[in-house]
């Protein structure tokens, strides 16, 4: 039987302070994003920060090269962010 994936809490909040564009809690599955990124980097970013979650023994470079390789494929194949509520402020188009 396989085990079954946390799922991952995602939230948008400016991370000026921490100097970053996201990050990743290992032990509570969350991440953070800076909502001021553009819409592709916010992809790259969340791809980035759930690689760090999956594979947490993963060298930073190891994360950072999967986590573009799988934000150009998914943005090459026109996954984008959709907001369901129409009072939401849309992320910035890069």
């Amino acid at each position: 039987m396989t085990k079954r994936r946390k799922k991952s809490k995602v939230v948008y909040v400016k991370l000026g302070r921490q100097r970053a564009w996201g990050q990743a809690t290992i032990g509570e599955g969350l991440i953070e994003i800076d909502p001021r990124l553009g819409a592709k980097r916010q992809l790259e970013v969340l791809c980035h920060e759930q690689v760090h979650l999956t594979f947490p023994e993963m060298s930073e470079a190891q994360v950072d090269r999967a986590g573009k390789d799988l934000a150009a494929v998914l943005w090459d194949q026109n996954y984008r962010r959709v907001l369901l509520n129409p009072n939401s402020n849309p992320p910035k188009i890069s």
